[in-house]
């Protein structure tokens, strides 16, 4: 590359001087690799796309018919709890 900014000569010798600083140092370990990794498993464990169980809230301020009708066509899902009133 012609570059002199970015070279991939340039690129390189900074990947092999990281490496070489991640193995020398142990905390750079905990930094570079263990925490991505709990990270990765706490997200994906978290992120289920499974949404057979999702609770869903409606709170009516006005007792329109719109609103109503709304909440009436909620009888297809399971509810565990109705509130009429505050």
């Amino acid at each position: 590359m012609s570059n002199p900014i970015l070279s991939w000569r340039r690129v390189r010798a900074l990947c092999v001087k990281e490496t070489r600083q991640i193995v020398r140092d142990p905390s750079s370990w905990l930094i570079a690799v263990v925490i991505p990794l709990l990270l990765l498993f706490i997200f994906g464990y978290g992120i289920n796309l499974d949404s057979s169980k999702l609770r869903v809230g409606i709170l009516l301020e006005q007792r329109s018919e719109a609103a109503l009708d709304f909440t009436h066509t909620m009888n297809r899902f399971a509810l565990h709890r109705r509130h009429h009133q505050r």
